[in-house]
């Protein structure tokens, strides 16, 4: 690590660094380019004015000397005169290249150092803790205020953790030291915990994380925040994966009630845009489907996997892998690179997930590759009555508990009016789903980014990443009530979050 930005010897502040010149980890107050330019030319003047100033300042003591000899001791009054023009000519000089030098020199006081308080500032602050933060600042880095976060903090069971290592955790970093003792970090929980709601809310990379708000090397954070996803993702697979539908079989009937008192419901659309009219639909009599909840998948952008030349030089060519694996996550439907999740959204606004998978495959497929028909066959094996999710049109697969709307197929008769308002009364409620997708991208940036869901690397997390943002996501419906609950569209309370969180 390089020193410390230099001081004035006279004010005893910082001079900011440059950033060919110091590193990254002392450079809070950088220059650009621009700025190092207009410093040294600054600099440069104020040295030039200096020694000039310098230099007519010296030229008067003996030429003061010579006038006083040329008028006393001579008395050539015609020669002292003209010396005493010189004197005044560098008098003036030297008050005009002082008056110079002051200027350029508190210029570059006032733009290139670092007063006390500014410096003080824009350090970021280390060991963080919950008391470090207010409610306000909870909520801005985090999503949540300070009695929300603590109440998942103890759900996480990160001071149990801590507090088999004398209250860190720690966190190996690959290496052995002389004794062949691997090496490890140690950090503290709350610090570890309120890192990874920052970066989820956030979405900063790990260097932004550290410059401004938490200090330290980006290196050492990046292994924490592998650890702890890994850690939450093993720790709450069975509540976030579509077996989290255990906890919710036997409120079943609950959500039918739910969303069938939601298509009772008229509502107005628009018959003309141009013209401003509206109608009015009443509502259904009701669900004509046995529906639990609704189902759909979504697709989030990566980076191209195993992008890049094969080697660092100077006409390296392409990654052998590179075809396989683009071709393998390209998406036709949506023009990108993806992974894709499949969702379960329940009335009450908690979803289970199966995922992500390849955005190449269609919901088909990933239907099948989830098991969720035979899923929800096996666990309402011995209710009375059996209930499923719906789908859009995609999902028309005439499995037993997966079904869509009403149909119309090549050689029927077209669909009926009632099959018609069916259609309309029942996409109108699905689109919570929709809703809750919506919800996780404003809550969570980290999802927003391909730049984050980066596969084919040393160390890929995205899969583990993308999961714990649905998770975030359950539990702020669970702490925020029916607000968050399908925009209360359902009016169907979520569960108590320690409740939810219990393995």
């Amino acid at each position: 690590m390089t020193p410390a930005p230099n001081r004035r010897q006279r004010t005893g502040n910082r001079r900011r660094g440059t950033k060919r010149h110091r590193s990254r980890l002392q450079r809070h107050l950088q220059l650009s380019h621009a700025q190092v330019g207009f410093m040294a030319t600054l600099q440069h003047e104020c040295l030039y004015r200096g020694g000039i100033a310098l230099i007519h300042v010296l030229a008067i003591p003996p030429l003061a000397l010579l006038y006083a000899h040329l008028r006393d001791n001579i008395g050539d009054e015609a020669s002292a005169a003209a010396i005493n023009v010189f004197i005044n000519y560098n008098i003036a000089c030297w008050i005009e290249s002082f008056n110079t030098h002051r200027i350029c020199e508190r210029l570059d006081y006032i733009l290139h150092d670092i007063p006390p308080e500014e410096h003080q500032a824009a350090q970021p602050s280390r060991n963080i803790r919950f008391n470090s933060w207010d409610d306000h600042t909870c909520y801005i880095k985090t999503t949540f205020d300070k009695n929300k976060l603590l109440r998942i903090y103890r759900c996480f069971g990160l001071e149990d953790i801590a507090a088999q290592n004398n209250g860190y955790i720690r966190i190996p970093t690959g290496y052995l030291n002389q004794r062949g003792v691997p090496c490890v970090y140690n950090f503290h929980p709350e610090e570890l915990f309120l890192y990874f709601m920052t970066r989820m809310k956030t979405g900063n990379d790990h260097t932004q994380m550290c410059d401004d708000i938490f200090g330290g090397s980006e290196k050492r954070w990046s292994l924490a925040w592998r650890w702890i996803l890994f850690y939450l993702d093993e720790r709450y697979k069975n509540i976030i994966g579509h077996q989290g539908l255990l906890r919710f079989v036997d409120d079943f009937p609950r959500f039918y009630t739910a969303i069938q008192q939601k298509v009772q419901q008229s509502y107005v659309h628009d018959e003309d845009e141009h013209n401003n009219t509206h109608e009015e639909t009443s509502g259904l009599a009701f669900l004509p489907f046995d529906i639990f909840g609704f189902i759909d998948c979504s697709i989030d952008r990566i980076n191209r996997p195993f992008s890049g030349p094969a080697g660092d030089y100077e006409g390296a060519g392409r990654k052998p892998e590179y075809p396989a694996a683009q071709r393998a996550f390209y998406t036709g439907f949506k023009k990108l690179h993806g992974i894709k999740v499949e969702t379960v959204f329940l009335p009450n606004g908690i979803s289970t997930i199966f995922g992500p998978v390849s955005a190449r495959r269609s919901d088909i497929p990933v239907l099948q590759m989830s098991n969720l028909n035979e899923f929800l066959v096996r666990i309402q094996i011995h209710n009375q009555h059996e209930y499923s999710a719906l789908g859009d049109s995609a999902y028309h697969v005439n499995l037993r508990c997966i079904c869509s709307y009403f149909k119309r197929y090549a050689g029927q008769q077209p669909l009926t009016d009632h099959e018609r308002r069916c259609n309309r009364a029942i996409k109108k409620a699905r689109e919570s789903i929709e809703y809750s997708y919506g919800l996780l991208s404003e809550l969570f940036h980290i999802c927003s980014s391909s730049r984050h869901n980066r596969l084919a690397k040393e160390h890929p997390y995205a899969i583990e990443q993308l999961r714990a943002a649905h998770l975030l996501c359950n539990i702020y419906v669970c702490l925020n009530g029916e607000k968050a609950s399908g925009h209360n569209m359902f009016c169907c309370r979520p569960p108590v979050l320690e409740d939810y969180l219990t393995l």
